[in-house]
């Protein structure tokens, strides 16, 4: 794909890039083949910025999915004319490339493009199975195991792959009936073989989920596979497609080896048998039912549900084909899109029944299928007056989920070009240029439509992910804690750390890994790393004798005994001059005591303790006396609220707005966020926007209040400018009217 991210993106790509780089273990279920894929991808293209490079494999992946589905079109469109025949795949190809979750997934480093290249592929490769069968037979199985083969590998990278499975087994299911071998014994040996892909199919699925009820029962299922194949006479390929699919699935051994290696990044710890299958079974996330609302837990999935979750579905078809339109015309353009891919279905099915049936098969159970697996909650921008809390809602949009389902109705739509330009055939010169010419715009038409809203290079957040964590370690001062809460202010700031080597001094904690034991664990062995002044505000003065050691000295005492408590009696937290009241009958979350652990071992030594704009501050122990905003974070001070040159902020805790001031004009990056009038950006994108505008509203409201009219008018701008609101509006017109003094005026 073009117009490539030219950095990292939100969510999860900062954890990818870095475990790429690091050879580390990213989330669970850990994704070792992505791992893997990228970190040698990146080293042999030593072109352009790590994430550039790991990006460009995305969108490599993603062109090669898109040729393997122009193959499957050619091969179906087979003695058409030339012109028809080529034009009609890559119409195809080109329809399936550019829906807008399809470019998006391109344009970073995510796993959606190597799984939908794997499905690409073994469409292909069924299709070639198919055709070698009927003139060398003897080599069709050497496909079936390739089959098998990418498969099994795909389950280290993503689950979303092995959904071609019933499609493939449909598939040549339809071909054995339609098209049987002349010999008996022959037809015998094909569905036995046929047996055994399907059994190894539920196999893989039950690794993947690591289910071992569902294991148990694929294996009673291969087991008799292969007694029908030696039966049959067919006594390599069963032995050989196991042993294909053992190769692939030890992909997993990454996991086990790396982590037993201590690698920076190492999420979940999976270096014993025991946690390498907890990380496959995701356990870290838990789990809900398919039959469980989502929304509403303890009570089970209602139609009312389901179709709730069909309409977010076909919400996010609607965006495919010209998110950057506005939306009636968006609407519209779905619905055209929609008709065609009708249109295609029914050309398919005409002319290639069993193909129609995988990919039929394909679209329904990436698409339907997973709405109903899935089980997703109400989606980020729906259903708020039903569901109006943000737990009953999912914290993204989960379009990337369906992408294989939007890519395979994008084909579809292609073949519906086709069937159209073929009733314009027989018409008038004049009549089929035009039919040609109207084929040609709408299948440039996704392409158009989607390059704003799809391209992350060219809006005005193309670098927001790094430069919110870039304006975060550059708050903190040398060998400071950073408490983060989210993946949008902490995969980012791995990256930074680990891929560009920024500010490594800094010890970043993340509040909700905080309660895992294996994260404790980590911390107390993960050393402090020394400061580089190259890399940091010329302002920041390292101590004479840096801190050795680990970033937290826990004990294996300490970390078995971090368990919620409740405080037994009224009394007071100290750490040197640092005191925090606590309340009989309140509760400490894990999490919590080890904020308390750090701003002890901390604090005596003068060691900076912060709290990201978005981690909530602690507020929920009482910190807010002890907190003063510098950058984007609040810092640990105690009593800060006594300090006389501060002045009090707009959340309430102090600002020392000396130290904002120089971070926000000097230090920070802010990409091409000032560079537009007005600012139109995703969900996630508009949360850092928000982060941003609070230093600017905090450095507004103090140069307010030290009368600096010009001064204040200008950071009040700014902070509106990231995060308009009606208020700041009408505050910023009331002091460019009647001064900053009128802002205090009773």
């Amino acid at each position: 794909m073009i117009t490539l991210a030219p950095t990292v993106t939100l969510w999860d790509a900062g954890e990818f890039i870095t475990a790429a780089k690091v050879l580390g273990v990213p989330h669970p279920p850990g994704t070792p083949l992505f791992v893997l894929l990228g970190h040698v991808w990146a080293d042999i293209l030593r072109v352009g910025a790590y994430a550039w490079r790991t990006n460009l494999m995305s969108a490599c992946f993603s062109a090669a999915g898109a040729g393997c589905l122009f193959l499957v079109a050619h091969r179906l469109l087979v003695g058409e004319v030339g012109w028809v025949r080529t034009g009609g795949a890559a119409a195809a190809a080109i329809l399936s490339a550019f829906t807008f979750t399809g470019w998006q997934n391109s344009n970073e480093t995510e796993v959606y493009t190597v799984a939908t290249f794997s499905i690409a592929a073994i469409c292909w490769l069924c299709i070639r199975w198919r055709d070698v069968r009927e003139n060398e037979r003897a080599r069709a199985p050497h496909i079936l195991l390739l089959i098998v083969y990418i498969a099994a590998l795909s389950i280290g990278n993503h689950l979303l792959a092995l959904l071609v499975g019933p499609a493939v087994s449909l598939f040549i299911a339809h071909t054995l009936r339609a098209r049987p071998a002349s010999d008996p014994d022959e037809r015998h040996i094909e569905w036995a073989e046929w047996s055994t892909l399907t059994a190894l199919w539920i196999v893989l699925v039950a690794v993947g989920l690591g289910s071992t009820p569902l294991l148990i029962g694929g294996g009673v299922l291969v087991a008799a596979a292969v007694v029908a194949c030696v039966i049959s006479g067919s006594r390599a390929f069963p032995v050989m497609a196991i042993a294909v699919a053992a190769i692939g699935i030890s992909i997993y051994a990454f996991l086990y080896i790396r982590s037993g290696l201590q690698p920076l990044l190492d999420e979940a710890d999976p270096e014993t048998w025991t946690r390498l299958l907890a990380v496959v079974r995701r356990e870290q996330f838990g789990s809900r039912g398919m039959f469980d609302n989502p929304m509403l837990p303890g009570s089970p999935r209602t139609l009312t549900v389901f179709v709730q979750q069909l309409v977010n579905y076909f919400q996010y078809y609607s965006w495919q084909w010209a998110r950057a339109l506005p939306l009636p015309a968006m609407v519209l353009v779905s619905l055209v899109f929609a008709l065609l891919g009708g249109v295609g279905f029914q050309f398919l099915r005409r002319r290639d029944v069993g193909l129609a049936y995988l990919l039929g098969a394909l679209w329904l159970i990436t698409g339907l299928g997973l709405v109903v697996y899935m089980n997703f909650k109400a989606g980020f921008s729906l259903f708020w007056n039903d569901y109006r809390t943000m737990a009953q809602h999912e914290v993204r949009e989960r379009d990337y989920f369906f992408v294989a389902s939007f890519q395979v109705w994008g084909l579809f739509a292609g073949l519906g070009i086709v069937r159209l330009v073929r009733l314009l055939t027989a018409r008038s010169a004049a009549v089929q240029r035009g039919g040609i010419a109207a084929a040609a715009l709408l299948t440039l038409l996704p392409f158009a439509a989607n390059f704003t809203a799809a391209s992350r290079r060219h809006g005005p957040d193309a670098t927001i992910a790094r430069d919110f964590a870039y304006n975060l370690v550059q708050s903190v001062e040398p060998y400071g804690v950073l408490f983060g809460f989210g993946d949008n202010d902490t995969f980012p700031v791995w990256y930074l750390q680990e891929v560009e080597g920024i500010r490594q001094d800094v010890t970043l904690i993340n509040l909700s890994l905080a309660n895992l034991d294996w994260y404790l664990r980590q911390l107390a062995s993960r050393p402090i790393r020394p400061f580089d002044p190259a890399g940091a505000p010329r302002f920041y003065r390292p101590p004479a004798r840096p801190p050795a050691g680990p970033a937290l000295r826990f004990t294996a005492q300490d970390i078995e005994g971090m368990q919620p408590m409740r405080v037994s009696d009224d009394g007071v937290f100290r750490a040197g001059r640092f005191e925090l009241p606590v309340r009989k009958g309140q509760i400490l979350g894990t999490s919590d005591r080890v904020i308390l652990y750090t701003i002890a071992a901390y604090m005596p030594e003068g060691r900076p303790v912060t709290f990201g704009v978005a981690s909530g501050r602690g507020s929920w122990l009482g910190l807010d006396p002890h907190l003063v905003f510098q950058g984007l974070v609040f810092k640990v001070v105690p009593r800060a609220d006594t300090v006389r040159h501060w002045v009090r902020g707009i959340w309430g805790p102090m600002v020392d707005s000396a130290r904002t001031r120089v971070l926000v004009d000097s230090v920070f990056q802010f990409g091409k966020l000032f560079a537009v009038d007005t600012l139109a950006l995703e969900p996630a994108a508009e949360q850092v926007a928000v982060s941003f505008s609070m230093a600017f509203l905090e450095l507004g409201n103090a140069a307010a209040l030290r009368r600096e009219q010009a001064r204040a008018i200008d950071y009040l701008r700014k902070a509106n400018h990231l995060n308009p609101s009606r208020p700041l509006a009408d505050l910023i017109h009331r002091a460019e009217t009647q001064g900053v003094q009128s802002l205090f005026s009773p």
